[in-house]
């Protein structure tokens, strides 16, 4: 307890004491004094001085309910930290569960950093603070070891009330996400400063992402509805080195950090979830899905592809320079979700030549709602067949990222899904192919462009 908080209690008590005893000599009084008025005017002093005690008992809780939530957190640390290096993924993980959608402050990397952030967040209309939530996650998740569970079990039957009931309602809203479909959304820019000041450097990008838990209730208007996600700038690893206080990453770099976010958004991270990378039009090309990120158990690094169905995006539709599209951009997009149930090749655009004019004319037409590219892409920026896709608003697109032509057979099985089957359908192509060899499955090399307009990340300043 602070001096102060100390010398303020210790001043409350001595006034307390004095006017329990001045409350004690007027109620004496009172019983011996015959006189109506005087008895009554004895009441009224009884009752301002019943006034006054009340109003320094509640100060004085006040002063120590926070000692009380000062000493859970410090038995909390003494029971977290012998198993912080277990348990970190999970704690950060749950972290961001418990967050609310517009909590701004960065992760922290420290447990003790962790819980005084948890103790800052408005408990809103909830019963249950956010550290009595984050507490009861821990309990249940079935990362932390057996031994801490049931030390945090003690101390959250001891200082939680509705323990139960609060155990009932985290297990309901997890099963609750069965129904739902979560979005991981991660954003790439080039850094032009970057490239400005070392131009003989690797190029360096700066990343943004964001946790969508629910597509349907994501309000892209007021970004209400999503989480943004946080990488710790000093502990992006790579096998050659560690980056310090950086505020960009070269592209060998950002699967690291993705490989971050993921063990950040805890239960979302499911066969359900879907990640869409939003790439500028000279990344468009990447084989992003079949970027490697770490298992902790010991085993090979695993694609992102293995585990998630990923697509790619335009970062080039989130710039302010794109506005006067957007309204032709939603226009295709309703045509798509009337055609949904088609299929692909109704609506596909098939495309194998170099003239880009009337491949600007093909998709501009009323039920033109993707393009599937018949050749390797070999230009990826501006004059590009991907420069025609973004001027025509086409929502959605398929290709290959590398010539295999005794595979084009595979392709055009795709075309025969109907239109909302399609990303199932190359995730599955996928899986198929990761026992394969590289040259000899199109699950290796498919590219899938979907560019919902709906769903876009939060503002970004793009004066960097």
């Amino acid at each position: 307890m602070s001096r102060i908080r100390t010398i303020r209690l210790e001043t409350l008590n001595q006034d307390l004491e004095k006017l329990e005893n001045d409350y004690k000599a007027v109620a004496d009084k009172k019983r011996r004094e015959s006189n109506p008025q005087e008895q009554n005017n004895l009441q009224l002093q009884l009752d301002d001085i019943a006034k006054r005690i009340n109003a320094i008992e509640k100060e004085m809780n006040q002063l120590q309910q926070p000692e009380q939530g000062e000493n859970n957190i410090q038995i909390l640390l003494i029971l977290l930290i012998p198993y912080e290096d277990k348990i970190s993924n999970c704690v950060k993980r749950i972290y961001q569960t418990c967050s609310p959608d517009d909590w701004q402050n960065p992760l922290p990397d420290k447990l003790e950093g962790i819980l005084v952030e948890l103790k800052k967040m408005p408990q809103g209309e909830s019963k249950y603070t956010v550290i009595e939530k984050f507490i009861a996650r821990l309990v249940i998740d079935s990362e932390i070891p057996q031994s801490l569970s049931e030390q945090l079990k003690i101390w959250a039957k001891s200082n939680i009330n509705g323990y139960s009931e609060l155990l009932k309602l985290i297990s309901t809203q997890i099963q609750e996400l069965t129904n739902k479909t979560p979005y991981l959304i991660v954003a790439i820019r080039r850094s032009e400063q970057d490239s400005l000041t070392n131009p003989n450097k690797e190029d360096c990008y700066f990343l943004n992402a964001w946790l969508i838990p629910d597509a349907n209730t994501y309000n892209s208007q007021n970004n209400s509805g999503c989480k943004q996600l946080f990488y710790p700038k000093n502990v992006i690893e790579t096998k050659q080195s560690k980056l310090k206080n950086k505020e960009t990453l070269t592209l060998k770099q950002i699967p690291q950090a993705i490989n971050i976010f993921l063990n950040q958004i805890g239960e979302y991270s499911s066969s359900k979830l879907i990640i869409e990378i939003f790439l500028p039009l000279e990344l468009i090309n990447e084989a992003v899905d079949c970027w490697e990120i770490e298992n902790e158990f010991g085993l090979e690094e695993i694609k992102l592809n293995r585990d998630y169905k990923v697509v790619v995006r335009s970062t080039e539709r989130l710039l302010p320079t794109y506005s006067r599209y957007k309204g032709f951009w939603q226009e295709k997009w309703q045509t798509l979700q009337k055609i949904i149930k088609t299929s692909v090749l109704s609506a596909f655009v098939l495309w194998n030549d170099d003239d880009l004019k009337k491949l600007s004319i093909e998709l501009r037409k009323e039920n033109a709602i993707g393009i599937k590219l018949q050749q390797t892409p070999i230009k990826t920026g501006k004059g590009s067949v991907f420069a025609v896709i973004l001027s025509t608003a086409t929502p959605v697109a398929l290709w290959l990222r590398c010539h295999l032509p005794e595979c084009n057979h595979q392709v055009d099985g795709l075309l025969e899904c109907c239109i909302e089957e399609l990303t199932e359908a190359i995730a599955q192509k996928r899986l198929e192919a990761l026992l394969e060899p590289e040259n000899s499955h199109i699950g290796h090399h498919l590219s899938l462009l979907w560019e919902d307009p709906y769903r876009l990340p939060p503002s970004i300043d793009y004066s960097m």
